[in-house]
């Protein structure tokens, strides 16, 4: 058994001890076999709506508490730990700190990370929710929270629920829009994420505008231009 076949049938072991334990009178083992041939996964499972797991196969109870561990996993991998102000100073920090942010999330979802001039965290901020498919941009609202939090660099991201790798033209117009408005307040756009499949995809790094173009926002700057690690 390979290391990811083992961590697949360790989640599944104890998503059936869940169900067993919740509902006394439930088929633990059929009910987990009924989720695995309906989502293919457990990853799958703990990130479905709670609508779409099958009700001939999980109580009510087990249910919930399966939706819940997404957002408990989120929580203790950004509360739990002691850095609660990271140093994000290259895009490998910036995808490192953004992938559990979406663990279990099914809507888009934009983030905004606020750096001070050595490149560490001073907010997090959930700027918007959205769909399936789609969020609103509001660039009011980068600009405000990057004026309110006192930024001297950003990062934008947001993830694609559905899978899509490849950033959409609107998350390219609107990366353009922020990185123009937030270079007349002088506050650097480093780069804006796109997370799917649990793979975080940079519209800096993917060459979707130019290069020069993120640079000279502030071409000394060493956070902008070492950014990309080179």
């Amino acid at each position: 058994m390979t290391p990811s076949e083992l961590r697949q049938a360790r989640c599944m072991a104890a998503i059936e001890d869940a169900v067993g334990f919740l509902d006394r009178k439930a088929d633990a083992r059929r009910a987990a076999a009924m989720l695995i041939q309906q989502f293919q996964s457990p990853g799958a499972i703990l990130e479905a709506d709670l609508a779409a797991l099958a009700p001939e196969a999980v109580g009510p109870d087990a249910a919930e508490l399966l939706g819940f561990v997404p957002s408990l996993a989120r929580k203790v991998w950004h509360e739990g730990g002691e850095e609660r102000h990271p140093q994000i100073g290259s895009l490998e920090a910036a995808s490192a700190y953004l992938l559990p942010l979406f663990i279990g999330v099914p809507i888009e979802q934009f983030f905004l990370l606020c750096l001070d001039s050595g490149g560490r965290l001073m907010r997090c901020a959930l700027l918007q929710k959205g769909t399936l498919d789609q969020t609103p941009f509001y660039l009011g609202s980068v600009l405000q929270c990057a004026v309110t939090t006192g930024a001297h660099a950003v990062v934008l991201c947001h993830n694609h629920p559905g899978g899509t790798l490849r950033p959409s033209q609107a998350d390219v117009r609107c990366t353009l829009d922020a990185l123009n408005a937030l270079f007349a307040l002088g506050v650097i756009l480093l780069d804006h994420i796109v997370v799917a499949n649990r793979t975080p995809v940079s519209i800096r790094q993917g060459g979707f505008i130019g290069a020069d173009l993120w640079i000279q926002q502030a071409p000394e700057n060493r956070l902008n231009r070492l950014w990309l690690g080179n």
